[in-house]
């Protein structure tokens, strides 16, 4: 064989191999010289959906946004940015703090607490409720309980400069949390402040299939 018909050769079956690849399917000659069939491994579609907000005057309070699930899916990957920037410098340096948090309400709209616009999804039935040891006595603050479907939860904290000078702060963050939602699910997203008013910001892109 010449090295043209070679190549020619070489590259027609390339060719036909990705096409069976694509369709699901490769034919192979067994020992016997007969054809046999053999299934290629394919991988699920799924779908991807970004959306970003902002709160441009987060102090003490908080904000959400909620999307209405329209179709049974799974949620396979979320990717979150966050970030938040003083506004202006405070007459006194001191944190800044955001949290951020990421949940699902269970066949409808969420309802909202405080004006930290607090979400309390059911306590997960698989855990107990959380135990502390604290033989130095320190301050320990914590949730009662582990919160069911809940799958982002990011504080950002800064220390926030007379002057405001590199007291930006940012956090990204990739979850696989392949929970499964029903149609009138509802994905919820939630950021609360603390004293020093902030610009604060997420950018989402979500995975599902």
């Amino acid at each position: 064989m010449h090295d043209d018909d070679r190549r020619n050769f070489l590259l027609t079956s390339r060719d036909l191999v990705v096409g069976a690849l694509a369709a699901g399917t490769l034919a192979c000659a067994a020992g016997s010289g007969t054809p046999s069939v053999v299934n290629a491994q394919t991988t699920s579609a799924s779908n991807v959906a970004a959306f970003g907000w902002e709160i441009n005057n987060l102090g003490t309070g908080g904000g959400a946004v909620y999307l209405p699930v329209k179709n049974n899916l799974v949620l396979k990957t979320v990717d979150v940015d966050m970030s938040f920037s003083p506004l202006s410098p405070p007459p006194q340096p001191g944190f800044a703090d955001v949290l951020c948090r990421g949940q699902v309400s269970r066949g409808g709209p969420p309802s909202f607490t405080g004006s930290e616009v607090n979400f309390f999804p059911p306590a997960s039935s698989q855990f107990g409720a959380p135990v502390s040891f604290n033989p130095g006595a320190l301050q320990i603050g914590m949730d009662g309980f582990a919160f069911q479907d809940t799958f982002l939860n990011v504080i950002l904290k800064a220390w926030i400069t007379t002057e405001g000078t590199a007291s930006q702060t940012a956090r990204h963050v990739q979850i696989s949390p392949s929970v499964s939602l029903s149609a009138g699910d509802y994905i919820v997203f939630t950021m609360s402040g603390g004293e020093i008013t902030v610009d604060a910001e997420m950018q989402i892109v979500m995975l599902f299939g």
